[in-house]
């Protein structure tokens, strides 16, 4: 390929969803231009997903976008409550809490005494649907110079040589075609666009797991209508109606996704209102606003990377929505890209950087996507054990009922899932410098705070009000765990460490913390963390060979 025309800017992403956007975001406040394609012009028509977990929130912290969020989300007083039902306005076999944002915002103390996941983030589950979140993070793109917003325009394929990328992309409405010239190619258009066709990259994995509609629907009488109160997730576990509404907005907005568990059945055809009122349990008022027929995924592309393009999100990765961690995934994707592009614009950044991008990122996806698919294995093993006349009265329904409620706890453990936001840890990444010790447990339910190499750095609360997330974020930081004043690293004990740093052209600060708590928590006197907030090396003095850790973390 011969390029005729320079770079419009560094970095083309195609798709403007949540992951597009967010990589936009950090590439902006990192000081790298980026040029977004979205095909669509107008909001979202169906919120696909409906769940930020903690580590996204934090990750979103950095901007000041968490308060908008909050905003946009399901109603701040609101517990967050997952009930489980035989029909919805039937009976009621299970629930299960988490904190509000509320408690989470104010840290409010019978809530951290009772929630043990409020000790390891500020943040916990956030209910708030994609197409509620997408014009809180468009607002802010909208806000930065660096990002060149272009909606209302697709991508048709790409041709790339050693030395850039040009995307072809078409006007949705008039068909005009354009060439953008860029140095690297995001790929966040989702599960079925062309630039991950053209590349020819398959993927691994079970594949289409089952098949769901999704029917989006408004309804001011929904809360009334089954008199339960305001819930996140009501699942139905009914035969003729398995399923799980989701709350929208806490109002006026719903989505049930039907579950279909016989994969012979085609869901072309459904009718939305005998649907509903069978979930409900009777009839109710609502207006349909959407179906979405989809499946069940875990599937993860072989390849993330072909030259200069990069594939995030969906294109990478599809999921089952049991977990809520398919857009967090992406986030996270998205989030330790942005920095390793900075890293080799700037020059600083080595070869092995941008390579590791699917080294780390990957196996995560695999995690995520297998924990996803096991937690929709034991709902739909429950859901089909549950005998038909489970809704019915009578001592033996009565019975039915009493056993699918023990089937219930054990399966509604999945839904303490902070270890699964917060706990992955890049294990074996070529830019990490290991020390050798033990990996901690990787628990789905609980997270064990840790600075072990690769983890993310652990959230304590500051005496100031801040969280020790607010140190990192941006360049590389050497928290030193010390009550010492004295080392600023010129001259002292730190400069071979500094002086490595500033001879690579890696930025870096010192942060000093003598709070005993953090001390304690960080395990080490010295922790160097990364851009996006992982640990790199840790230790109680300096590195004996510092060049050779600042040649590994910066990817040379």
């Amino acid at each position: 390929m011969t390029r005729k025309a320079a770079p419009e800017a560094p970095v083309l992403i195609v798709g403007g969803g949540p992951v597009g956007l967010t990589l936009a975001i950090d590439l902006a406040h990192r000081g790298v231009r980026s040029i977004v394609v979205e095909e669509r012009i107008g909001a979202m028509q169906h919120p696909k997903a409906t769940l930020l977990g903690a580590r996204s929130m934090e990750l979103y912290r950095r901007w000041g976008l968490d308060q908008a969020i909050y905003d946009a989300a399901i109603p701040a007083d609101n517990p967050y409550f997952i009930i489980f039902t035989t029909r919805l306005a039937g009976q009621e076999v299970h629930r299960v809490q988490s904190p509000s944002i509320r408690e989470l915002m104010t840290r409010d103390p019978v809530a951290t005494a009772r929630f043990a996941e409020m000790q390891w983030s500020p943040y916990g589950k956030t209910q708030i649907g994609q197409q509620a979140l997408e014009p809180v993070l468009l607002a802010h793109a909208l806000s930065r110079p660096e990002i060149d917003l272009r909606r209302g325009w697709r991508a048709t394929g790409f041709t790339q040589d050693a030395d850039g990328v040009v995307g072809h992309v078409q006007h949705v409405e008039t068909g005009e075609t354009q060439d953008i010239a860029s140095l690297y190619l995001a790929d966040c258009e989702g599960g079925v666009g062309p630039i991950r066709r053209q590349l020819g990259i398959r993927r691994n994995g079970r594949g289409k797991m089952r098949a769901n509609v999704s029917l989006f629907f408004r309804s001011p009488g929904f809360l009334e209508a089954h008199g339960r109160g305001l819930a996140n997730l009501y699942f139905v576990f009914t035969p003729d109606c398995f399923g799980v509404f989701t709350a929208i907005d806490g109002k006026d907005l719903w989505n049930f996704q039907y579950y279909f568990l016989d994969a012979s059945k085609q869901t072309d055809e459904v009718d939305a209102e005998a649907i509903l009122f069978r979930a409900m349990g009777k009839p109710f008022d609502f207006e349909l606003i959407n179906v979405n027929h989809w499946h069940h995924h875990q599937s993860v592309a072989r390849k993330w990377r072909e030259g200069r393009v990069f594939l995030l999100g969906d294109a990478a990765h599809l999921f089952a929505p049991t977990g809520g961690v398919g857009m967090n995934t992406g986030i996270g994707d998205a989030c330790d890209l942005a920095w390793k592009l900075q890293a080799t614009l700037e020059g600083w950044g080595g070869p092995r950087l941008l390579e590791s991008y699917e080294r780390e990122r990957k196996p995560i996806a695999i995690r995520n996507s297998i924990i996803s698919a096991t937690n929709s294995d034991k709902i739909d093993m429950v859901m089909d054990e549950t005998p038909a006349n489970i809704d019915q009265p009578g001592e033996a329904a009565d019975r039915e009922r009493a056993e699918l409620k023990r089937k219930i706890q054990w399966l509604s453990r999945q839904f303490s899932s902070a270890g699964t936001h917060l706990g992955y840890r890049y294990v074996g990444s070529d830019i990490v410098v290991g020390d050798g010790t033990p990996e901690p447990c990787d628990d789905t339910a609980r997270l064990t705070p840790t600075t072990w190499p690769g983890s993310r750095a652990p959230h304590a609360w500051l005496a100031d009000g801040r969280t020790m997330l607010d140190l990192v974020g941006d360049d590389f930081v050497l928290l030193v765990l010390s009550d010492d004043e004295g080392d600023d690293g010129n001259g002292g004990e730190l400069a071979p460490l500094t002086d490595a740093m500033a001879a690579a052209g890696a930025p870096l600060r010192i942060e000093r913390v003598g709070d005993p708590a953090v001390q304690a928590l960080y395990e080490r006197r010295l922790v160097l963390v990364r851009p996006d907030g992982h640990v790199v090396w840790r230790g109680d003095r300096p590195p004996e060979d510092a060049a050779a850790v600042v040649r590994t973390i910066t990817g040379n």
